[in-house]
C-alpha cells in the first residue's frame, strides 16, 4: 500500500549512562532530504543518525531533532588559556591608553572574556551512545511510518474514486469517438468534392486522400495509450514499494495523450470531455505529490 510523506515519529530509549530522544517530521519533497539537528559535542552521530532513516524512508524531507541527557556526573578539567589571556591584556592596556584611562582591569572582567576558560569534556562512550540512538531512532521511524501509512491509505482512497472518474471520462470520448472521425470524413469529402470539382482526380485517388486526412484525427491510439497508462496507475497503488516519483512520471504521459486527443479532435463535445479529463488528472496530480 502507498505511503504519504507527511508524519511525525518520536522515539526515546536510555542505558546507564545515557538516554536520547528523537523527534522527526517528514513533509513532501522530490528525494530524500536531511535536515538534523544533533547537540554540537555528539555531533558524530549524525552521520548514524542518517543511515539508519535513510534504511526506512526513500523520499521526502525529514527534520530530525536529537537531544542527549548523560547520568554519569564526571569531573571535567578547567584549562586556562594562558596566550589568549596575554593577547586579551595587551589589547585592553592599548584601549587604556587611547582613551588615557587609569581604570583597573577585575578578575571577574577577565573571567567573562570569551574562551579565556576552556571545559575540557570527558570522552563520550560512543558504543553506548551509538546504541541508545539506534533504539530511539527506532522507535520514532516506526512512529513517523504508522502515520504515513494512515496518510498512505487516505490517499489511496481518494485516488481510487479518481481513478473511477477517469475511466468514466475516457468512456466517454471512446463513444464519442467513431462518429467524430465519420463526421470530419463526410465534412472532408464535401469540401474536397468542391474543391476538386472538374478536375482530372481519380475516384480511387479522391478516397484515399480523404481517408488519409481522416485517419489523422483518429483518437484509438491515444486512447488505448490513456487505457493502458490507468491501468498502470492502478497497479502501482497497489505496490508495496516506493512509487511517487513513478506515479508523478506516468500522470505527466497521461497528460499528454489526453493534450494529444484534443489537438487532433475538433468536436465540440470531446473538447468538453478532454477539459474535465485534464482537470481530473490535475487533482491527481496534486495527490501523487504527496507519496513517497
Amino acid at each position: 500500500m502507498i505511503k504519504s510523506m507527511t508524519g511525525f515519529g518520536q522515539g526515546e530509549a536510555a542505558s546507564d549512562r545515557y538516554s536520547a530522544r528523537i523527534e522527526l517530521r517528514s513533509v513532501n519533497h522530490r528525494y530524500l532530504d536531511m535536515f538534523l539537528r544533533v547537540p554540537k559535542q555528539y555531533s558524530q552521530l549524525e552521520e548514524v543518525l542518517r543511515r539508519v532513516i535513510a534504511e526506512r524512508v526513500s523520499r521526502g524531507r525529514i527534520e530530525a531533532a536529537v537531544s542527549v541527557e548523560e547520568f554519569a556526573q564526571k569531573e571535567r578539567n578547567v584549562r586556562l588559556n594562558a596566550p589568549l589571556l596575554q593577547g586579551y591584556l595587551r589589547a585592553l592596556e592599548g584601549i587604556r591608553e587611547i582613551l588615557g584611562s587609569d581604570e583597573k582591569i577585575t578578575l571577574s572582567q577577565i573571567l567573562a572574556l570569551p574562551g579565556v576558560l576552556e571545559v575540557e569534556e570527558p570522552e563520550a562512550d560512543w558504543e553506548d551512545l551509538q546504541k541508545v540512538l539506534g533504539e530511539a531512532a527506532a522507535q520514532a521511524l516506526d512512529d513517523l511510518e504508522r502515520m504515513r501509512a494512515a496518510e498512505g491509505a487516505r490517499l489511496f482512497s481518494d485516488l481510487q474514486e479518481k481513478i473511477v472518474r477517469l475511466e468514466e471520462l475516457q468512456s466517454a470520448v471512446a463513444q464519442v469517438a467513431p462518429q467524430v472521425v465519420e463526421d470530419y470524413r463526410a465534412r472532408l469529402s464535401e469540401r474536397l468534392r468542391d474543391l476538386l470539382h472538374g478536375t482530372t482526380l481519380t475516384e480511387e485517388r479522391f478516397l484515399a486522400e480523404v481517408a488519409l486526412f481522416a485517419d489523422r484525427c483518429s483518437i484509438d491510439e491515444e486512447l488505448v495509450r490513456l487505457g493502458s497508462h490507468t491501468q498502470q496507475l492502478k497497479e502501482l497503488l497497489h505496490s508495496t514499494q516506493p512509487v511517487g516519483r513513478k506515479l508523478d512520471f506516468l500522470i505527466q504521459e497521461m497528460n499528454r495523450e489526453v493534450n494529444t486527443i484534443g489537438s487532433k479532435s475538433s468536436s465540440v463535445q470531446v473538447a468538453g470531455l478532454v477539459v474535465e479529463l485534464k482537470s481530473e488528472l490535475e487533482k491527481v496530480r496534486e495527490q501523487v505529490q504527496n507519496i513517497e
